[in-house]
C-alpha cells in the first residue's frame, strides 16, 4: 500500500466513531479495493472457540483462504484444541501468512474480523496479555517474510467463509499448528 493511501486509511480510522457501523464498513472496504488493485492476493482468517457453561475455553479452531480474484487457491480448517478465541485468532493469522509463503505469495492483503487482534498487530493497541505477545511475535516474525502486506479488519459478513472454515475447525481432531 501506497504512504498516502495509508494515511488515509488511517485518518478514516481515527473518526470512525462519527460513521455508522454499517458505512465505516463500507468505507473501509471501498477503500481497501482502491488502494489494493495492484495487490491481487487476498488472505480471509478467522478463529472460533466453544466454551463450557462457565465460559471456559474448551475446543478453538482455526480457518483461512487464499483469493486471487474471486478464486480460491488454498484454504484451511484446524483444530488447535484448548485456546481463547483470541489465541485462535493469532493462530489463523500464522497459519494462513505461513500458507502465503509456501505459494511463494509475497504481496498479500489481509482480512480479519478481530479487531482487537488486526490492531494489535497494525500497533494501535498496546499488547498487555504475556501469550498473547507471544503470539503477536510470531505473526509479525511471519509477516516480515512477506515483502508487503496489509492488515484490515473486516466484519463478519465480509469474512463468512474464513468463518465457516474456523467452525469446520472445531470438529476435526486437533493438529499442532
Amino acid at each position: 500500500m501506497k504512504k498516502k493511501e495509508k494515511q488515509i486509511l488511517e485518518i478514516v480510522d481515527k473518526y470512525k466513531s462519527v460513521f455508522s457501523k454499517e458505512d465505516y464498513s463500507k468505507l473501509i472496504s471501498f477503500l481497501s479495493d482502491s488502494t489494493n488493485s495492484s495487490e491481487s492476493y487476498c488472505l480471509f482468517t478467522d478463529g472460533a472457540c466453544e466454551f463450557d457453561d462457565n465460559y471456559k475455553p474448551i475446543n478453538a479452531g482455526i480457518g483461512g483462504l487464499i483469493k486471487k480474484s474471486d478464486t480460491i487457491l488454498d484454504s484451511f480448517a484446524d483444530n488447535v484444541g484448548v485456546k481463547t478465541n483470541n489465541e485462535s485468532e493469532y493462530l489463523a493469522l500464522i497459519k494462513g501468512v505461513k500458507l502465503c509463503l509456501e505459494h511463494n505469495i509475497r504481496t498479500v492483503s489481509i482480512y480479519a474480523d478481530s479487531e482487537l487482534i488486526v490492531k494489535q498487530i497494525n500497533g494501535e493497541y498496546k499488547v498487555k496479555n504475556e501469550r498473547m505477545a507471544i503470539l503477536c511475535n510470531e505473526t509479525h516474525t511471519q509477516l516480515s517474510k512477506l515483502d508487503s502486506w496489509t492488515l484490515t479488519h473486516v466484519l463478519r459478513d465480509k469474512n463468512s467463509e474464513a468463518d465457516e472454515l474456523s467452525k469446520q475447525g472445531l470438529s476435526k481432531e486437533k493438529t499442532n499448528v
